[in-house]
């Protein structure tokens, strides 16, 4: 009797598991979305509208236009781009003398013969071409000026080799009888945000910041006398080139940054395009939604329609093709009446 009695209880174990396992493995814990996308026509205008209509209600919507940064196509891999280069910074010029800033800012220029000796010497052998009248500088102590921007791409050599960009600061020796009395003490000026950009159809991605450029500053004797303290600092602990002096310096003073190599960016990885979620489960359902196109081509469009609990996820995709013309191509994209409110 109780060796039966085990059997018993065995069984009935088993049986509760069974239907327990049977409860938890339903295939269709998550239906497959019902979800159709049309359009009235395959041919629209540049800054049209273009409207197309859903049916279905599935969970989640995204959407992909088709342009750079939102393409279906990229959703799983990188997007490697050619990039324009492009270089800005801030210049702030600080203490010094009101109405006699000294200097007034540090002119900018550029080498591709610059050898890496980081010497007076050095600095003085290469060739540099000034390319300030490119930005925008203080013009008094107190000022911060962001720079604009300036497209580099042809300032690099054909042939790869790098480019290295100079800051050059002059400071006079102070007189007490300039300025109206006032004496020249000397201005600082601290380049800010210095930022090279490879800008694509999808954006921007920083390719040099001040912190990875590589600055080295590169002192004349001038500086002999001048206190520590007082001397220039390049990028390290603070993300800035600061160059200075003694505010009343003994004599002239001059002195450089100076970048290290700088390479052109052939391609800039701009990672996978992302959709934009249109609808989530919580939004009521969606029956129209327009997109603008701003430049001419022909587009494939991808709605992704999914639904997704925590039993998985089931989606279908839905991909239309519409060229965009111009303004002036005298092509009338098909009228269509709106649609009823959902």
């Amino acid at each position: 009797m109780k060796h039966t009695k085990i059997k018993t209880i065995s069984a009935g174990i088993l049986l509760a598991a069974l239907f327990a396992s049977a409860g938890c493995s339903k295939e269709d814990s998550v239906d497959m979305p019902s979800f159709e996308v049309t359009l009235p026509g395959s041919v629209f205008k540049v800054g049209e509208p273009v409207a197309f209509s859903l049916s279905g209600n599935p969970d989640i919507i995204s959407f992909y236009s088709g342009e750079a940064g939102n393409a279906y196509e990229y959703k799983d891999k990188d997007r490697i781009t050619p990039a324009e280069m492009t270089l800005s910074f801030t210049t702030l010029a600080s203490s010094g003398t009101a109405g006699y800033p000294n200097p007034a800012m540090a002119p900018i220029s550029y080498s591709t013969d610059f050898d890496g000796d980081y010497t007076e010497e050095g600095v003085r052998r290469a060739t540099w071409t000034d390319i300030s009248d490119n930005f925008k500088f203080p013009t008094d102590v107190g000022q911060n000026i962001p720079s604009g921007t300036m497209f580099i791409d042809d300032l690099f050599p054909a042939d790869g080799r790098p480019l290295y960009f100079r800051f050059h600061y002059q400071v006079d020796k102070f007189d007490q009888s300039a300025a109206g009395g006032k004496g020249n003490g000397r201005t600082q000026v601290n380049i800010q945000n210095f930022l090279i950009n490879g800008m694509t159809a999808s954006g921007s991605t920083p390719v040099y910041d001040v912190l990875t450029s590589g600055w080295q500053c590169v002192l004349t004797p001038s500086y002999d006398d001048c206190p520590t303290a007082n001397l220039p600092s390049m990028p390290g602990t603070s993300p800035r080139i600061l160059l200075r002096s003694d505010f009343r310096p003994t004599q002239d003073r001059e002195c450089w940054a100076v970048s290290g190599p700088l390479y052109r960016a052939e391609d800039v990885n701009t990672g996978p395009d992302m959709g934009v979620g249109i609808k989530t489960v919580s939004d009521p359902g969606l029956t129209r939604y327009e997109h603008t196109y701003t430049t001419p081509g022909t587009y494939t469009v991808t709605f992704v329609g999914a639904n997704s609990n925590v039993y998985g996820r089931k989606e279908v995709v839905r991909q239309l093709t519409l060229t965009v013309v111009g303004d002036e191509g005298g092509i009338t994209p098909p009228e269509y009446e709106p649609w009823p409110n959902p």
